[in-house]
């Protein structure tokens, strides 16, 4: 049975405060004609007012022994001259009652939960059911139907059982369909989960809901393997379609809270393979989403390094700016020599050489660069190539999709993909780096000979950087994945969205039709535009450098305003620091919560 407190099924305040007694309790002088005109004596005009708020206010009609007595006797003070308030229990026992009630209904133009109410419980539940699997959720709906079209609240039992036998025939359709679109290999290949192998220690379903681990670079091999054999049992793209992601996390909950014995124990096949079905592929999504985090944690730890590689520079940059000049030097020694082209062109690199090669020397002067430049992107590639091959063997077994029509990040990764074991240092092809900024795309594509030429090492290192600011976006996503899925897929459908669109629109000052919204958007949007470019020359807190860039310079400290240590001071002696169980007692003793 649900528990009445976690639904919103309304209950008789037991210590209302008098901000809910005026608001719910307090008589309008339409009130008091209808009680006089219904009503004889001040008892009988008591419960008449007691029947009418009560029902006006929880949507249906308490005994009044159950109603608190500061509502009573905030009742009696508007309504009778005498202490008449212990005679309500005894007059709540005669026709009157039920004649009142008939009254009331009549006024607030309210009906009996009868046949119509249970019909109506029965179509909303079972619509709701489709995406909704809490009975509290299910009873809320229900609550909400039944207030809005004006019937008595059932007793909260009999909503309870009625929600529970409708959720549990929504269930069983469910469960029914999902069997007809399995076959008998998929059938016999779900069944084998819960035998356990000659020679194995576990069932195949016990494996399944254990994970190999934390994620780590040494587990990665157990977390694919993982991976591949869970793509290995039935699909379950086609027996789920239709079917809402809700509905499939709670029957795979379901499942992973049951014990091999428990499953067997289910009679019905098709509930039975409709849970283990739905745990694979809770586990499939779940395995992904660990894969794509390693990826994640993986590539901001390479941006963490070379920020701190770029920061050991400021301290280490004097020694090899000196070492550099040392070597331009020598260069600069040779030229003036009398040697010809042939003859400085290899005392250049047999200089070169002592200093480690042309290579060390070139990334020594893009370590110095950097520096100066406060540039980071030349020291992510050192560390990135001890971990390349482990981000290339998890992406290797993830689908990979755009989230929009920007292909040009995908089409970026699969030329670095496809290339991550060539030799040559340049890329072969031309590709459209437009989704990084300027200043990666100086990066990558340098200017050679009057020409961009792009890097394969830097493509790689950006590839990934914004594969993974992509990921945490939305921009991209790992199909059969949850944490990294299509957004687009859990957004409500156009045609639930078409009615609501003129109300959403009048609530937030917008046209209905589109050709208006945005002629009303670009108004706004240039009297903006005018009014700040009229606030410019008197704005002397914007500045802008001579290609555009905007420069919003820092305001000054605020001070605090005055008598704010007092204020403080005073507040802490008002709210003196309290342990936790003293806390506890006082709300036993001021909420009937316990």
């Amino acid at each position: 049975m649900t528990a009445i407190e976690r639904t919103a099924y309304p209950r008789v305040e037991r210590r209302p405060d008098r901000a809910e007694l005026c608001q719910h309790y307090d008589l309008t002088e339409a009130e008091h004609v209808f009680l006089r005109r219904h009503a004889r004596g001040d008892v009988g005009r008591l419960l008449l007012a007691l029947v009418l708020k009560t029902r006006a206010h929880l949507g249906f009609f308490p005994a009044p022994n159950e109603v608190t007595r500061t509502v009573v006797d905030h009742l009696t003070a508007q309504v009778a001259a005498g202490e008449v308030a212990d005679s309500v229990a005894t007059a709540a026992r005669t026709k009157s009652f039920y004649r009142y009630q008939d009254a009331v209904r009549l006024r607030l133009d309210a009906r009996v939960f009868g046949a119509a109410g249970r019909a109506l419980v029965t179509q909303t539940v079972r619509t709701a059911a489709a995406t909704m699997s809490d009975p509290a959720d299910l009873i809320n709906r229900a609550i909400e139907a039944l207030v809005e079209a004006g019937i008595d609240l059932p007793a909260f039992s009999t909503l309870d059982r009625l929600i529970g036998h409708l959720r549990a025939e929504a269930h069983e359709a469910l469960y029914r369909q999902v069997a007809a679109r399995l076959d008998a290999i998929d059938r016999a290949a779900l069944d084998t989960l819960l035998r356990r192998a000659e020679g194995a220690t576990t069932t195949p379903f016990n494996r399944l809901k254990q994970t190999p681990g934390p994620p780590t670079p040494k587990t990665l091999r157990l977390w694919i393997e993982r991976l591949d054999g869970l793509d290995a049992l039935p699909d379950d793209g086609r027996p789920f379609e239709g079917i809402a992601h809700t509905k499939l996390r709670q029957f795979a909950a379901e499942a992973a809270a049951m014990e091999v014995d428990g499953l067997l124990d289910v009679t019905r096949a098709a509930k039975r393979h409709t849970l283990l079905l739905a745990l694979v592929r809770q586990a499939r999504m779940a395995t992904r989403d660990e894969l794509v985090e390693m990826v994640l944690r993986r590539v901001r730890r390479t941006q963490t390094a070379a920020r701190e590689a770029l920061e050991a520079l400021r301290a280490e940059h004097r020694r090899l700016e000196e070492t550099l000049i040392g070597v331009l030097g020598e260069v600069a020694e040779q030229a003036e020599a009398p040697l010809d082209d042939a003859a400085f062109g290899a005392s250049v690199r047999a200089i070169l050489t002592a200093q480690g090669g042309a290579e060390t020397v070139t990334e020594r002067v893009r370590t110095v660069s950097a520096w100066h430049e406060n540039n980071d992107l030349p020291l992510l590639w050192p560390t990135h190539k001890r971990h390349r091959a482990l981000l290339f063997r998890i992406l290797d077994h993830l689908e990979i999709r755009s989230a929009t029509q920007d292909e040009t990040l995908l089409v970026a990764w699969r030329e670095a993909s496809a290339g991550r074991s060539a030799k040559r240092k340049d890329v072969p092809v031309t590709l459209d780096l437009s989704f990084a900024s300027q200043r990666w795309r100086a990066f990558v594509a340098p200017m050679v000979d009057g020409a961009a030429v792009i890097d394969r090492r830097a493509l790689e290192v950006c590839v990934f950087v914004h594969l993974v600011d992509a990921f945490s976006s939305g921009d991209v996503f790992v199909a059969g994945s949850e944490r990294f899925a299509d957004y687009r897929a859990q957004l409500l459908p156009w045609s639930v969205c078409t009615p609501r669109v003129a109300a959403y629109c009048a609530a937030v000052g917008l046209p209905a039709e589109g050709a208006a919204a945005i002629a009303q958007l670009k108004a706004e949007l240039t009297a903006v535009a005018a009014t700040v470019d009229a606030g410019f020359p008197d704005n002397s807190a914007l500045s802008l450098d001579p290609d555009g860039t905007p420069h919003l310079r820092q305001l000054p400290k605020a001070l605090p305003p005055a008598g704010l240590a007092a204020f403080e001071a005073a507040l802490r002696a008002q709210m003196p620091e309290r342990h936790l169980l003293q806390v506890d007692a006082c709300r036993c003793v001021i909420t009937p919560f316990r």
